[in-house]
């Protein structure tokens, strides 16, 4: 028996206080999680004009070593790692090759969120949590 969750649909918001290592320039930062799309976070940042979003395991992964998820040239990706001493996580912000930004945000802060986003899904069970009808059907209209 499998179980369809996807009429119940939850979205996280997580307030991440961010700085430009360039900088130093204090940036307003939320992470934006949904059931709907359990693989992915979209990251906002105050003044920069993309959403950028990247896969929740890249955000898990970059705790701990650097992590980062690949995009075509012409999209925004997440390069994300720890920092020298462990207290920040480095978050850039690429197009392509190119590294258009890299801000840094406390450690603790983004391990909490990560920790809500995997109590409203687990790992090993994003895919209940998607609507394979909505899916198949956007497929087909191509």
């Amino acid at each position: 028996m499998s179980t369809n969750r996807t009429d119940q649909t939850t979205e996280l918001g997580c307030y991440l206080p961010m700085w430009d290592e360039a900088n130093d320039e204090f940036h307003n930062g939320w992470l934006t999680y949904r059931t709907d799309d359990p693989f992915f976070v979209r990251l906002e940042i105050e003044d920069w004009p993309l959403t950028v979003a990247a896969p929740r395991i890249v955000l898990l992964d970059g705790l701990n070593g650097r992590a980062e998820c690949l995009s075509k040239p012409d999209r925004t990706a997440l390069r994300v790692q720890p920092s020298s001493d462990g207290a920040y996580v480095l978050l850039g912000i690429t197009q392509g090759d190119l590294l258009l930004a890299v801000f840094r945000t406390p450690a603790d802060v983004l391990a909490r969120h990560l920790v809500s986003m995997h109590e409203l899904v687990p790992e090993q069970e994003e895919m209940t949590w998607i609507d394979w009808d909505t899916v198949i059907a956007s497929l087909t209209q191509a």
